[in-house]
């Protein structure tokens, strides 16, 4: 049984080192698919009716910016994806470290952390909101 888990270990290693690789390159070789295919989505009905952007409002601009690589054009429509990109590597890199034997913890695990980021997140998404009302 301990040859079997022996020889399964360095499979899994390089499997999850593989894996954001291929993802990447997946990522980066259908990028236009990609983009032409979010250019069918519906608008937001939340947005067209109320003029009021829900939180998902600005997701698939930020996503397609984000396809091209420009980060602050991603950042002016949706801070969502981008955050979902930086806590994702940081999970990846915790999972990596751990295979590897370390197990270091990099994204903070205490409550008051995320009650923090989700009451971030919805005074962001009240400001942005306020500030399209003014607009109008």
């Amino acid at each position: 049984m301990d040859k079997i888990m022996k020889k399964k270990i360095p499979l899994l290693k390089i499997l999850v080192c593989i894996f954001p690789l291929f993802t990447i390159g997946m990522i980066f070789a259908f990028r236009n698919i990609l983009y032409k295919l979010s250019t069918h989505l519906p608008a937001c009905p939340i947005y067209k009716y109320f003029h009021v952007y829900c939180p998902g409002c600005g997701n698939t601009r930020s996503v397609q910016y984000l396809l091209k690589g420009d980060v602050l054009n991603s950042l002016k429509f949706n801070i969502t994806p981008v955050f979902i990109l930086i806590l994702g590597t940081l999970a990846y890199i915790e999972l990596v470290l751990y295979i590897f034997g370390k197990n270091i913890k990099i994204i903070p695990r205490k409550k008051i952390f995320w009650v923090s980021i989700i009451i971030l997140f919805i005074l962001y998404y009240i400001a942005r909101n306020v500030w399209n009302i003014a607009a109008l």
